[in-house]
């Protein structure tokens, strides 16, 4: 079977680790702009079946031309391109799965779901799957959702909350920062009282009991996946419970959250051209991206994360509320990924992040290329069959990224 991996960062290189040590997967293609990346995620993490290629992820064409005999498309690139790389699945005969749909250049994240949603009767009629934000988040936390709004009777909420410590002695960027301050300064989206809504950025600031060595921990609203695609397909899949709110919250020490707070105020992190004195028209977020300075060599990165000096953790919740047994229930799902240090111990210039993201990626491409998912059109793990969803949880613990699920039932 081969696969073909379009991105050869971070992402890539997880995402080429996990599927490299699949038996079903027979050959592998890792594709990027940088050949160079490509071929040496190819030769570091590929297992002797992979090989590399150069490749513009917003050329159908050459997307079509790489996927070629490939069951699966795995998109590890930028959500810009993700409409390019899903036609050319369509015209390739490939699955295709992604781990966001994301913001864009000219849409907000919901607008770019809805944008991909439209392919659903071409993919259903192709009889192929389009899965889309199978990451950490969105991906494992609508797997949670999915399994605890189908558990209770009654939901009314789904809050999700993702916490992160990271402090690093040098230069470090563990995910795309032109995709995260852009979804900071973007107003967030709730799904609140029965209807979307937008609040202020870094609005609602509650703190948090998460479970040690965390504590509690600060969280803001920020606009992410899960509140676009949860109201929609929970209810349209298993009913309408009575789901009147959804959120998304971003966390980190309360420093780092004023910090990017007053860093997003300066509006540097706007995607809209502003004019400069001479006339020429630039972002000040490609300005800002412009501007950082590259990550350390993946054999650089791997002895400083390997010696302790880097702290890279985090941890993820989703609770949902509503009832059971006509009981007022909560049903709380709890994920932690490795540390980066356990991550540099296997795959040398990786991250918590990456790793946290890229692999269960990597479990739901598994699951799809080998034909364990039966749904075609456009998707999202919430509404897979329950089988799916309960063996992905369980690579995922196989893969030590530890679950824990909790009843909270209140007794009269």
């Amino acid at each position: 079977m081969k696969l073909l991996i379009v991105g050869a960062g971070m992402q890539g290189q997880v995402l080429t680790w996990n599927l490299a040590q699949c038996d079903a997967v027979t050959e592998i293609v890792v594709a990027d702009y940088d050949v160079a990346r490509a071929g040496f995620v190819a030769e570091q993490v590929g297992a002797g079946k992979t090989t590399a290629l150069e490749i513009d992820a917003s050329d159908t064409d050459a997307v079509v031309a790489a996927a070629k005999g490939a069951t699966l498309v795995v998109n590890a690139v930028i959500p810009e391109y993700n409409m390019s790389i899903m036609r050319a699945c369509l015209t390739a005969g490939a699955h295709y799965l992604d781990m966001a749909s994301g913001q864009t250049q000219s849409k907000t994240i919901d607008e770019a779901f809805l944008e991909q949603l439209t392919l659903d009767e071409e993919f259903r009629a192709a009889r192929l799957t389009a899965l889309l934000s199978t990451g950490m988040d969105p991906g494992v936390t609508n797997t949670f959702a999915g399994n605890a709004y189908e558990d209770l009777d009654r939901c009314f909420e789904i809050r999700i909350k993702d916490y992160s410590i990271f402090e690093s002695p040098v230069p470090l960027q563990v995910w795309s920062q032109e995709t995260y301050y852009t979804d900071c300064a973007q107003p967030p989206l709730l799904f609140e009282n029965g209807a979307f809504t937008r609040v202020e950025p870094f609005d609602r600031r509650e703190w948090y009991m998460f479970p040690h060595p965390f504590g509690l921990g600060p969280v803001i609203c920020h606009d992410h996946e899960e509140v676009c695609t949860l109201p929609r397909l929970l209810p349209k899949r298993f009913g309408d419970k009575g789901l009147r709110y959804v959120d998304f919250k971003m966390g980190m020490p309360e420093e780092g959250i004023d910090a990017d707070k007053a860093f997003v105020e300066t509006g540097m992190a706007g995607k809209d051209p502003v004019t400069l004195r001479d006339g020429r028209q630039v972002r000040p977020i490609d300005v800002f991206v412009a501007t950082l300075p590259p990550n350390p060599p993946a054999d650089v990165l791997a002895k400083i994360a390997l010696s302790g000096q880097i702290t890279d953790i985090g941890v993820v919740t989703v609770d949902a509320v509503g009832e059971k047994d006509g009981k007022p229930t909560t049903i709380v799902h709890t994920i932690v990924p490795p540390d980066i240090k356990w991550v540099n111990e296997r795959i040398p210039g990786a991250t918590m992040v990456s790793y946290g993201t890229s692999t269960p990626a990597s479990i739901y491409a598994e699951l799809l290329a080998t034909g364990k998912i039966g749904d075609t059109g456009v998707v999202a793990p919430e509404v897979l069959d329950r089988a799916v969803r309960d063996e992905f949880i369980a690579e995922c613990g196989r893969r030590s990224m530890p679950i824990w699920r909790r009843f909270d039932t209140q007794v009269n």
